[in-house]
Protein backbone atom coordinates (compact mmCIF):
# COMPACT_ATOMS: atom_id res chain seq x y z
CA UNK A 1 0.00 0.00 0.00
CA UNK A 2 1.12 3.73 -1.05
CA UNK A 3 1.26 4.36 2.76
CA UNK A 4 4.00 2.45 3.93
CA UNK A 5 6.28 3.13 1.06
CA UNK A 6 7.83 5.45 2.74
CA UNK A 7 9.05 3.11 5.42
CA UNK A 8 11.14 0.65 2.74
CA UNK A 9 12.11 3.87 1.23
CA UNK A 10 14.05 5.18 4.01
CA UNK A 11 15.33 2.43 4.93
CA UNK A 12 16.81 1.53 2.23
CA UNK A 13 17.74 5.22 1.19
CA UNK A 14 19.90 5.11 5.19
CA UNK A 15 21.87 1.73 4.05
CA UNK A 16 22.51 3.63 0.85
CA UNK A 17 23.98 6.96 1.82
CA UNK A 18 25.81 5.43 5.20
CA UNK A 19 27.38 2.82 2.82
CA UNK A 20 29.21 5.58 1.36
CA UNK A 21 30.01 6.78 5.04
CA UNK A 22 31.58 3.76 5.90
CA UNK A 23 33.42 4.22 2.94
CA UNK A 24 34.74 7.63 3.47
CA UNK A 25 35.35 6.63 6.97
CA UNK A 26 37.76 4.08 5.96
CA UNK A 27 39.53 6.26 3.58
CA UNK A 28 39.63 9.11 6.64
CA UNK A 29 41.34 6.32 8.69
CA UNK A 30 44.03 5.26 5.55
CA UNK A 31 44.84 9.50 5.87
CA UNK A 32 45.38 9.33 9.36
CA UNK A 33 47.82 6.47 8.74
CA UNK A 34 49.74 8.20 6.25
CA UNK A 35 49.93 11.46 8.87
CA UNK A 36 51.16 9.18 11.43
CA UNK A 37 53.57 7.84 9.09
CA UNK A 38 54.54 11.33 7.76
CA UNK A 39 54.61 12.40 11.84
CA UNK A 40 56.95 9.76 12.84
CA UNK A 41 59.60 10.48 10.07
CA UNK A 42 58.80 13.93 11.36
CA UNK A 43 60.24 13.30 14.45
CA UNK A 44 60.13 15.85 17.30
CA UNK A 45 58.87 18.27 14.78
CA UNK A 46 55.72 16.82 14.37
CA UNK A 47 55.31 15.39 18.44
CA UNK A 48 52.05 16.85 19.04
CA UNK A 49 50.49 15.59 15.54
CA UNK A 50 50.71 11.90 16.29
CA UNK A 51 48.07 11.83 19.70
CA UNK A 52 45.50 13.79 17.49
CA UNK A 53 46.08 11.63 14.62
CA UNK A 54 45.49 8.37 17.06
CA UNK A 55 42.25 10.10 17.93
CA UNK A 56 41.07 10.62 14.62
CA UNK A 57 42.06 7.07 13.35
CA UNK A 58 39.79 6.06 16.76
CA UNK A 59 36.97 7.80 15.71
CA UNK A 60 36.89 6.71 12.10
CA UNK A 61 36.90 3.25 13.25
CA UNK A 62 34.26 3.82 15.57
CA UNK A 63 32.04 5.26 12.77
CA UNK A 64 32.58 2.40 10.74
CA UNK A 65 31.53 -0.03 13.78
CA UNK A 66 28.27 2.47 13.82
CA UNK A 67 27.71 2.15 10.02
CA UNK A 68 27.72 -1.32 10.65
CA UNK A 69 25.05 -0.88 13.54
CA UNK A 70 23.20 1.33 11.43
CA UNK A 71 22.94 -1.37 8.77
CA UNK A 72 21.58 -4.15 11.10
CA UNK A 73 18.75 -1.33 12.35
CA UNK A 74 18.00 -0.56 8.59
CA UNK A 75 17.26 -4.14 7.80
CA UNK A 76 14.94 -4.58 11.12
CA UNK A 77 13.38 -1.53 10.09
CA UNK A 78 12.71 -2.97 6.67
CA UNK A 79 11.28 -6.49 8.02
CA UNK A 80 8.90 -5.06 10.07
CA UNK A 81 7.41 -2.41 7.84
CA UNK A 82 7.06 -5.45 5.30
CA UNK A 83 5.13 -7.37 8.40
CA UNK A 84 3.03 -4.27 9.27
CA UNK A 85 2.19 -4.06 5.18
CA UNK A 86 1.16 -7.84 5.23
CA UNK A 87 -0.82 -7.63 8.45
CA UNK A 88 -2.91 -4.32 6.95
CA UNK A 89 -3.63 -6.01 4.04
CA UNK A 90 -5.07 -9.33 6.11
CA UNK A 91 -7.21 -6.19 7.74
CA UNK A 92 -8.32 -4.69 4.70
CA UNK A 93 -9.28 -7.93 2.97
CA UNK A 94 -11.46 -8.74 6.29
CA UNK A 95 -12.95 -5.18 6.00
CA UNK A 96 -14.02 -5.60 2.36
CA UNK A 97 -15.46 -9.42 3.02
CA UNK A 98 -16.98 -7.42 6.21
CA UNK A 99 -19.17 -4.98 3.95
CA UNK A 100 -19.91 -7.11 0.67
CA UNK A 101 -20.93 -9.81 3.20
CA UNK A 102 -22.44 -7.76 6.18
CA UNK A 103 -25.75 -9.62 6.21
CA UNK A 104 -24.24 -13.70 6.09
CA UNK A 105 -24.91 -15.00 8.98
CA UNK A 106 -21.92 -15.89 10.73
CA UNK A 107 -19.88 -12.67 9.87
CA UNK A 108 -19.83 -11.50 12.65
CA UNK A 109 -17.46 -14.53 14.01
CA UNK A 110 -14.75 -12.21 12.01
CA UNK A 111 -14.50 -9.17 14.06
CA UNK A 112 -12.26 -11.37 16.67
CA UNK A 113 -10.09 -12.18 13.57
CA UNK A 114 -10.13 -8.56 13.13
CA UNK A 115 -9.55 -7.64 16.38
CA UNK A 116 -6.08 -10.28 16.62
CA UNK A 117 -4.77 -8.88 13.36
CA UNK A 118 -5.54 -5.48 14.94
CA UNK A 119 -3.21 -6.60 18.15
CA UNK A 120 -0.64 -7.33 15.76
CA UNK A 121 -0.38 -4.64 13.67
CA UNK A 122 -0.19 -2.26 16.95
CA UNK A 123 2.94 -4.35 18.35
CA UNK A 124 3.93 -3.78 15.07
CA UNK A 125 3.96 -0.16 15.16
CA UNK A 126 5.97 0.05 18.21
CA UNK A 127 8.95 -2.28 16.46
CA UNK A 128 8.65 0.61 13.88
CA UNK A 129 8.89 3.30 16.08
CA UNK A 130 11.57 1.53 18.52
CA UNK A 131 13.79 1.14 15.26
CA UNK A 132 13.21 4.70 13.73
CA UNK A 133 14.40 5.96 17.22
CA UNK A 134 17.46 3.41 17.39
CA UNK A 135 18.74 4.73 13.75
CA UNK A 136 18.15 8.46 14.52
CA UNK A 137 20.25 8.31 17.89
CA UNK A 138 23.04 6.15 16.42
CA UNK A 139 23.07 8.54 13.06
CA UNK A 140 23.21 11.60 16.13
CA UNK A 141 26.28 9.31 17.71
CA UNK A 142 28.51 9.83 14.33
CA UNK A 143 27.22 13.51 13.28
CA UNK A 144 28.80 14.21 17.06
CA UNK A 145 31.94 12.18 16.42
CA UNK A 146 32.47 14.50 13.63
CA UNK A 147 32.01 17.84 14.69
CA UNK A 148 34.65 16.61 17.27
CA UNK A 149 37.14 15.70 14.60
CA UNK A 150 36.61 18.97 12.89
CA UNK A 151 38.49 20.67 15.71
CA UNK A 152 40.87 18.38 16.20
CA UNK A 153 41.66 18.91 12.79
CA UNK A 154 42.01 22.28 13.22
CA UNK A 155 44.20 21.53 16.23
CA UNK A 156 46.34 19.80 13.51
CA UNK A 157 46.78 22.05 11.34
CA UNK A 158 48.56 24.53 14.00
CA UNK A 159 50.87 21.69 14.96
CA UNK A 160 51.57 21.05 11.68
CA UNK A 161 53.06 24.38 11.30
CA UNK A 162 55.97 23.11 13.64
CA UNK A 163 56.54 20.04 11.24
CA UNK A 164 58.79 22.41 9.10
CA UNK A 165 59.58 20.49 5.63
CA UNK A 166 56.59 17.78 6.37
CA UNK A 167 54.39 20.73 6.84
CA UNK A 168 52.64 20.90 3.58
CA UNK A 169 52.16 17.04 3.52
CA UNK A 170 50.49 16.90 7.03
CA UNK A 171 48.27 19.90 5.98
CA UNK A 172 47.47 18.24 2.80
CA UNK A 173 46.08 15.12 5.44
CA UNK A 174 44.49 17.31 7.41
CA UNK A 175 42.53 19.10 4.73
CA UNK A 176 41.47 15.53 3.48
CA UNK A 177 40.45 14.52 6.77
CA UNK A 178 38.43 17.44 6.74
CA UNK A 179 37.15 17.21 3.60
CA UNK A 180 35.86 13.46 4.93
CA UNK A 181 34.59 15.03 8.26
CA UNK A 182 32.47 17.16 5.95
CA UNK A 183 31.24 14.51 3.56
CA UNK A 184 30.17 12.09 6.65
CA UNK A 185 28.19 14.84 8.45
CA UNK A 186 26.38 15.68 5.15
CA UNK A 187 25.54 12.43 4.44
CA UNK A 188 24.35 11.64 8.13
CA UNK A 189 22.45 15.10 7.98
CA UNK A 190 20.58 13.93 4.61
CA UNK A 191 19.79 10.33 6.60
CA UNK A 192 18.28 12.01 9.33
CA UNK A 193 16.28 14.05 6.91
CA UNK A 194 14.53 11.70 5.47
CA UNK A 195 14.36 9.20 8.63
CA UNK A 196 12.65 12.43 10.05
CA UNK A 197 10.38 13.22 7.59
CA UNK A 198 9.50 9.32 7.62
CA UNK A 199 8.76 9.14 11.26
CA UNK A 200 6.70 12.06 10.78
CA UNK A 201 4.55 10.30 8.23
CA UNK A 202 4.26 7.46 10.28
CA UNK A 203 3.40 9.32 13.69
CA UNK A 204 0.18 11.22 11.24
CA UNK A 205 -0.81 7.72 9.81
CA UNK A 206 -0.72 6.26 13.31
CA UNK A 207 -3.10 9.22 15.02
CA UNK A 208 -5.14 9.54 12.32
CA UNK A 209 -5.88 5.44 12.53
CA UNK A 210 -6.54 5.69 16.35
CA UNK A 211 -8.54 8.18 16.58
Amino acid sequence: MKRREPAFVSSASVAAELAEVFAVARDMSISVKNAKAIANRAGTKARGFSPITDFIDEMSVETMKLVNRINKESIELSSVAINELKIQDSYDRFEQVMEMASDARYISSLKDSMNRIKKAQSEEKVKLKKYSRALRDLMGDIAQHMAVANVIVSNSRIEAVNADEYRANLESIANDIEVSCDTIRDRVQSSQHRLDNAMQQWRREFHHEGS
